[in-house]
């Protein structure tokens, strides 16, 4: 009976491979098959995952980056996950060959219980864990962010017995790759991200062995070196933008200008393809929703919980709780209106999260998450506290200060607040009746075209991924529709195209594919 289990699911298997995938499979064993390597000396990991314009740009940057090192491809990920048969068959078609899976041998687990007994009782805080370093890698953050994404838990909870096994886990996976790269040869990684346990641990073991991490796309890619490195280029964006001619900026601007003009007037998904409800309704005078009084009136934009907090790099606190909470504490040493808002698309758990540290800190009113921010502005808002949001272009567009708490896509201009440390932002939550930004709103815009428009080459996997975006659904884009709206556009021109920026972007090592502009060295 097992084996008969065993055949129909292998036969429902091969049949769940639709047209789509199937034309896209026999596009890659075209094309690829005289890239695979006759005798390999060395191996490339490239990440196993179900993001389907990724896949495209995988399936041409591994077989680049394979013939420049004689490599063979090998895949890595979750038993669970590996065991999705079609995407399998995507993978084998350019040329991938063999699995890894982070599976520890006897000597291994007895290493990781030994290294757990020494550390597991030095963990007294949300910093220890953190801060967590082991073999000369720092997990910790990695451990953390794991945590509160897998768990929906908007901060770490040190009597929650679940830590132990996160940071377990954490060991288990940096002494499987260090051992791994200690036997085998690794020319590189192939990740669609540099984030969470079972990413970027494998990314900081690279780092360590001095071997490339890529994160191709179908927009770009980065050559990481170091931990965040993806959004690295943000530190220089001004200097960038300053490095065009004086032409090429008023086009900038002016696409900007359109585009924010479009975003603050109502239309949903604007550059934002994930968002699904408009955040700037038109005004309404009849419907006020802050209290009408001469104080100094301050709205704080909060984050979703569990989603990657320190995915820049550079946040002041833990996590967006303790941003929360740090507010909270300073909202009770003023006299100032206080008002939260959550996302117009608050994920579940987001809402009971924010009334439970709303409790202690009964300074701070929560309005609708629906309540538009043109109203806000119009009713009075002075000050917007965010993390990292995009209420940091869009504020100073309506002509209002925003105070960031960490490196976000506006650090290198000077239309935001952007304190280095936790001192410096409380002293500007203390001292709010002494700051004041005169907005130069053609530096939002060079901002905001740096972001989305200089740093992504919308016309190269795809004519333009813009249209790309707005031609299919959600659903559309995570499924078998994105290979064919790829193949239907592929011509000999887009292929070649695509196969010289890759290789040109691997010889040059430089960190960033961009459109055109200055590069790191």
């Amino acid at each position: 009976m097992k084996k008969y289990v065993t055949r129909v699911i292998g036969a429902l298997s091969m049949l769940s491979v639709d047209k789509n995938t199937k034309r896209f499979i026999n596009h890659n064993i075209k094309i690829w098959k005289d890239f695979k390597p006759n005798n390999p000396d060395s191996v490339i990991l490239a990440e196993f995952h179900n993001i389907t314009p990724i896949l495209i740009a995988v399936s041409y940057f591994s077989n680049i980056l394979s013939r420049k090192h004689n490599a063979e491809i090998k895949t890595f990920a979750s038993k669970k996950l590996y065991h999705h048969r079609s995407k399998r068959k995507i993978y084998n078609s350019f040329n991938t060959s063999g699995h890894v899976t982070t599976y520890l041998n006897k000597e291994q687990k007895v290493l990781k219980d030994d290294i757990l007994k020494n550390l597991l009782p030095g963990i007294k805080s949300k910093q220890d864990v953190f801060d967590l370093t082991v073999k000369g890698v720092w997990i910790g953050i990695d451990i953390y962010e794991s945590y509160l994404r897998e768990l929906s838990e908007p901060t770490i909870r040190l009597n929650d017995k679940r830590i132990d096994d996160f940071i377990e886990r954490g060991v288990g996976v940096l002494i499987f790759w260090l051992d791994y790269f200690s036997i085998n040869n690794v020319a590189g990684i192939i990740v669609s991200h540099d984030q969470y346990l079972d990413l970027n641990v494998l990314c900081k073991v690279a780092y360590a062995n001095k071997v490339p991490v890529y994160l191709p796309n179908c927009i770009g890619g980065t050559y990481a070196t170091e931990p965040f490195s993806v959004h690295s280029n943000y530190s220089t964006s001004k200097n960038r933008f300053d490095s065009l001619t004086l032409d090429e900026q008023a086009k900038a601007r002016a696409i900007s200008k359109e585009q924010l003009d479009k975003r603050l007037n109502g239309e949903v998904g604007v550059n934002m393809a994930y968002s699904t409800e408009s955040a700037f309704l038109p005004y309404n005078p009849k419907n006020r929703v802050l209290r009408k009084s001469n104080n100094i009136k301050i709205l704080i934009s909060s984050h979703c919980f569990y989603d990657n907090p320190h995915g820049y790099g550079g946040l002041l606190f833990l996590d967006f709780y303790e941003w929360l909470c740090f507010i909270g504490n300073i909202s009770e040493k003023t006299n100032h209106d206080w008002y939260l808002k959550v996302h117009p698309d608050p994920k579940p758990g987001t809402l009971d999260n924010i009334e439970e540290i709303l409790q202690k800190f009964p300074k701070i009113t929560v309005i609708p998450h629906l309540t538009s921010h043109v109203q806000l502005a119009n009713e009075g808002i002075d000050f917007v506290l965010t993390c990292h949001g995009t209420v940091g272009v869009e504020y100073p567009v309506l002509g209002k200060q925003v105070i960031n708490a960490g490196f976000n896509p506006r650090s290198s201009f000077s239309f935001n607040w952007n304190p280095i440390s936790i001192e410096e932002y409380e002293n500007y939550l203390l001292n709010l009746d002494t700051l004041n930004i005169d907005i130069d709103i053609n530096e939002v815009y060079a901002n905001y075209y740096m972001q989305h428009y200089y740093y992504q080459v919308d016309d190269f996997i795809f004519t333009s991924y813009e249209n790309y975006l707005l031609d299919l659904t959600d659903d559309q884009r995570s499924k078998a529709d994105t290979f064919r709206y790829f193949i239907e556009q592929l011509d000999d021109v887009r292929h070649k195209k695509i196969m010289n920026v890759f290789q040109d972007f691997i010889k040059s090592k430089k960190r960033h594919l961009f459109s055109r502009g200055p590069e790191d060295d």
